[in-house]
């Protein structure tokens, strides 16, 4: 059910922040697997050949082509379980399959440390299509959603997490968490993290709503996650992927604010101790960049520099692809406004344009076309080929044109539109306000005026890998040594020989002997490591023959 306000929030609220309110591309890989645990855990765990070993893990989309699951030592495959579509395995959501720590005939395999990889595969779509449901899916709903983004960190254990910056309570705050006022925090498949969905009065900090707080949210490739308060002029906070209260640090603090700025964004750039902020003037056009501490804040009095100045339309949102491109949008809702919404500058170098600001763009597009009216949130896809934008529609209807469009980052065209004209129980007015993409290039979006998030899929056949953080370590007969090379590199003798993945240099004693049948001493040896389960031994040659073996204890 759609909510019976309209998008009236900015002019009546918080008039004071804004002076001005004016086919489809193909993707690798759209299906993938979140949250993978081993016995339940993010842990190593321990097991012998024959125990019930449960792997699960959440698919965003049902894989109709199956899921593989892989054990690996080190590169190498050592068996692969399959699950046919509509079985447990492939299932959009929650799975559980076991493995035995046998082999692929029942055979024991070696005793050592193995690695698990799923990898789900779908037919895929021929249209982009919507994988969510505004009905069936109950924790899309989000009565005031302002802000959307995914952690797309393949290396974290939040890695898909859907964090949504809901600023407006709805009817039912108590039962339903999209009507309360903070950070909702979903998986992969809609479903609610394993934290309460909610961060409303846990997150430590005092939302304000009204439409504007919190705001935009961004999740950094260190895996922090950047929320904009803009009923506090565009203040920017960070947490951790929990968003809880002992993890809340402030970033961008009043004393970074120019006066007259009201910032929204955040985009977040670089990692580790080489982060930037950047963040889009809704007073003016202007983009401000901060190079933040090592310690991920701005520098006191920091006001940053500006990288983008336009004498055109105030801006609303930013983002900066690898290349140092900067992107932007303007919130103009005149019917028929000749101006540019969507706009794409080069990159700032102060070596080149003696530290001005940009002004000129690369492109600029939508002028006169009310389905690009109230452009109000924008992201690039991880590949940095497509830009997706959000759109209200034009003032007075805001939802008539209200649509999310997939633009070409090279030149602005589109690419794709998502929802424009798209009837939702028999209504097709959309007012869509931020815009996100996940790792496998699935577009999330926010529709204000049926007061849902949505993940839309691209087209195409594809398939993706996701790897366990946990690894198993199998008990069971160590793997003896086995030479596989000898070869002779001046007065030393080079021995190649293979062990399990889980070995170390350490493990191995070289013996030598004059004669096979001889006596064998420890030698003064020489063991590195080549690969998982390889290993060299540098030997000095002590005669004119000698025979060699290798123990592991």
């Amino acid at each position: 059910m759609k909510p019976i306000r309209k998008l009236a929030w900015i002019l009546s609220s918080w008039i004071f922040l804004l002076t001005t309110i004016a086919s489809a591309p193909n993707a690798l890989a759209n299906i993938y697997a979140t949250n993978i645990r081993i016995n339940g855990g993010t842990t190593n765990v321990a097991a012998s050949p024959g125990d019930a070993i449960r792997i699960t893990f959440v698919l965003n989309e049902p894989a109709s082509l199956g899921t593989t699951v892989q054990v690996h030592s080190g590169a190498s495959t050592v068996t692969t379980l399959f699950f046919p579509a509509e079985t447990q395995g492939a299932l959009r959501g929650l799975n559980e399959v076991t493995w035995d720590g046998l082999g692929p005939t029942g055979q024991p395999i070696p005793g050592g440390t193995y690695s698990v990889a799923v990898v789900p595969a779908t037919s895929g779509y021929t249209n982009w299509t919507q994988i969510t449901s505004d009905t069936g899916d109950p924790y899309t709903r989000a009565y005031g959603g302002r802000g959307i983004a995914v952690d797309r960190n393949v290396s974290s254990l939040y890695f898909g997490r859907v964090l949504v910056a809901n600023s407006s309570q709805g009817p039912d705050p108590s039962m339903t968490p999209g009507d309360t006022v903070g950070i909702l925090r979903l998986n992969s498949d809609t479903s609610g993290a394993e934290e309460v969905i909610s961060s409303a009065d846990l997150d430590g900090y005092e939302w304000l709503g009204g439409d504007v707080s919190p705001w935009k949210l961004e999740v950094a490739a260190d895996d922090y996650v950047y929320i904009t308060d803009l009923a506090r002029g565009g203040l920017v906070n960070r947490w951790d992927p929990t968003i809880s209260s002992n993890s809340l640090v402030p970033v961008l603090r009043q004393d970074n604010l120019r006066a007259g700025a009201a910032l929204s964004g955040p985009a977040i750039t670089g990692s580790s101790t080489n982060l930037q902020l950047w963040m889009a003037d809704t007073n003016q056009a202007r983009v401000f960049k901060w190079s933040l501490t090592s310690t991920s804040v701005c520098a006191q009095n920091d006001t940053g520099i500006i990288v983008v100045s336009n004498a055109g339309p105030n801006l609303f949102d930013v983002a900066v692809d690898n290349a140092g491109n900067v992107y932007a949008c303007a919130f103009i809702t005149n019917a028929g406004d000749p101006s540019p919404r969507v706009f794409k500058y080069p990159p700032y170098d102060p070596a080149t344009n003696g530290g001005l600001p940009q002004t000129n763009a690369t492109w600029a597009v939508g002028n006169g076309d009310d389905t690009y009216a109230g452009a109000s949130g924008l992201a690039l896809d991880p590949t940095g080929t497509y830009l997706a934008v959000a759109f209200h529609g034009p003032a007075g209807a805001f939802s008539t044109n209200g649509n999310t469009k997939i633009l070409y980052a090279t030149n602005g065209a589109v690419a794709a539109n998502v929802d424009l004209g798209l009837e939702i129980q028999n209504d097709a007015n959309h007012d869509d306000t931020d815009v996100a993409w996940d790792a496998v290039g699935n577009v999330y979006y926010i529709d204000l005026y049926w007061a849902a998030w949505r993940i839309f899929s691209p087209p195409g056949t594809n398939q993706s890998t996701s790897m366990a953080s946990a690894m198993i370590r199998l008990s069971g007969p160590p793997t003896p040594p086995s030479f596989t090379k000898a070869a002779v590199s001046g007065t030393n003798m080079v021995l190649t020989f293979s062990g399990d993945s889980s070995d170390t240099p350490s493990s191995f004693t070289v013996l030598s002997s004059p004669t096979v049948t001889g006596t064998y001493a420890k030698a003064n040896a020489t063991v590195t490591a080549v690969s998982p389960g390889v290993f060299q031994a540098l030997v000095p040659m002590s005669g004119p023959a000698q025979y060699y073996r290798i123990r592991k204890p």
